[in-house]
């Protein structure tokens, strides 16, 4: 599979996840006990994520910057 191929592959998957995770909060926004239990099994993978997002462009900064 190409690189390319595999960059849309995770875009899509991402943003299947945010549709999803959004679908779910407008149906459960009524009920507070269920509301609870989704925000927290969607929104720890969403946060471990953007924490690895955050982690990979640091290194790809630490690793192209240069020595003066």
């Amino acid at each position: 599979m190409r690189p390319r191929d595999q960059g849309f592959l995770v875009l899509g998957f991402t943003y299947s996840v945010l549709l999803i995770s959004l679908a779910t909060f407008y149906w459960l926004r009524n009920n507070d006990s269920f509301l609870h239990y989704w925000c927290v099994l969607l929104l720890c993978p969403a946060t471990l994520w953007l924490w690895a997002l955050i982690a990979w462009c640091d290194s790809e900064m630490f690793a192209s910057s240069k020595d003066e």
